[in-house]
C-alpha cells in the first residue's frame, strides 16, 4: 500500500508504537500494544483504526516484525532505545529510501511502498529552499513539468499533500515556513535535519572531507537530492558531480552556520565544490570538517 494514502499511517502514530516497543525491549503481544496505544476507554466504543494502519504502515517498511501475534522492531528501527525522536527519523528515512520498496521508481503503475512519497520528495527537494514555499496548488500545478512524463505524478490529490506534510519534516526533509504563507500546507525543502544526522552517521568528529567526496556520499544517503540516483530516475537536472545545487548548498551552509561543520576553501585545491550562495556568488568549497554538535 502506498504510504500516503489515507488508509496509511502517518510518522507520530507511527514513533508511538516504535517508542512504546522500545521501551519494552521484549516482544509485545499485539492486542496489549493496541490495548495500551488505543485503549477502548478513550474511543468510547467507536472502531479506531489507528493503532492498526500505525502498525500496517511499520510492517511495510520492515521496521516491525509479528511472531506468533508478538510485535518487534526490525530493520532498520532495530537498534531504537525509544527515547530520541532524530535516531527515529533517521531510521525511518532510511527504510523509507529503501531500494526494494523504491524500484521501478519511473513508472507510474507503481504506486506501492513508498514511491508515491519518494516522488513527491525528489520534486520538492528540486525547489530552491530560498524561493517561496511550496504549496498543494504550486504541486499540482508543477509536478509534471518537472518529473519524467513516465512517472505520473504522485500527489494526485489534496489528501496525499496533507498527508506529505507530516511526512517530509518527520524525515529531516522540509520545514515550515518562518512567516506566514499562503496556500494548502506550504513547505520548504530544508534537508537540513537529514544531512547532518547524515553527516554524523558517515564521519567522525574532527575528520576532514574533500567536499566533492562529501557530496556524492550525501548523495548517495540520500538519493532524492538532485544527482541522486532517485532524482535523476526521475529526469531532475542533475547539477554535476562539482556543484551541490539549492537543497544541500541550503543544508552545508546552515551546518557552517549552527557549527556542526566548517566549510573550508584551499586555493590550491585540485577538486572544488560550488555552493549555490546568494550572498556569495562564487563560493567554492575544497573540504568539510566535522564538527562537534554544540547543540545536542
Amino acid at each position: 500500500m502506498a504510504l500516503l494514502l489515507a488508509e496509511s499511517s502517518i510518522p507520530p502514530f507511527m514513533w508511538a508504537v516504535v517508542r512504546l516497543l522500545a521501551a519494552e525491549r521484549k516482544p509485545l503481544p499485539t492486542d496489549r500494544a493496541r490495548a495500551l496505544l488505543a485503549p477502548p476507554s478513550l474511543t468510547e466504543g467507536k472502531e479506531n483504526k489507528t493503532f492498526d494502519q500505525a502498525l500496517r504502515s511499520l510492517r511495510e517498511l520492515q521496521m516491525v516484525a509479528v511472531d506468533e501475534g508478538r510485535l518487534s522492531l526490525a530493520g532498520h528501527a532495530s537498534d531504537l532505545d525509544g527515547t530520541d525522536f532524530p535516531s527515529f527519523s533517521c531510521a525511518l528515512r532510511q527504510a523509507v529510501l529503501a531500494g526494494e520498496l523504491n524500484a521501478c521508481l519511473a513508472d507510474d503503475a507503481g504506486q506501492t511502498g513508498s514511491r508515491d512519497l519518494t516522488r513527491i520528495l525528489v520534486w520538492f527537494l528540486s525547489r530552491d529552499p530560498l524561493d517561496e514555499p511550496a504549496t498543494w496548488e504550486i504541486a499540482q500545478r508543477e509536478q509534471s513539468i518537472d518529473l519524467n512524463p513516465e512517472a505520473g505524478t504522485a500527489s494526485r490529490n489534496d489528501t496525499r499533500w496533507n498527508r506529505f506534510v507530516h511526512w517530509a519534516p518527520a524525515l529531516g526533509l522540509a520545514a515550515a515556513p518562518l512567516l506566514s504563507s499562503s496556500g494548502k500546507g506550504p513547505l520548504l525543502p530544508d534537508c537540513t535535519a537529514a544531512v547532518k544526522q547524515s553527516v554524523q552517521r558517515l564521519w567522525a568528529v574532527g575528520e576532514r572531507v574533500n567536499a566533492v567526496d562529501a557530496a556524492r556520499t550525501l548523495r548517495s544517503a540520500l538519493p532524492v537530492l538532485p544527482g541522486g540516483d532517485y532524482a535523476n530516475a526521475l529526469g531532475i537536472p542533475d547539477p554535476g558531480a562539482q556543484s551541490a545545487g539549492p537543497a544541500l548548498s541550503y543544508a552545508l551552509l546552515r551546518g557552517e552556520d549552527e557549527g556542526w561543520l566548517v566549510l573550508q576553501q584551499d586555493a590550491d585545491a585540485q577538486r572544488v565544490l560550488t555552493l549555490h550562495d546568494p550572498d556569495r556568488p562564487s563560493h567554492y568549497v575544497s573540504d568539510i570538517v566535522i564538527s562537534e554538535d554544540q547543540h545536542g
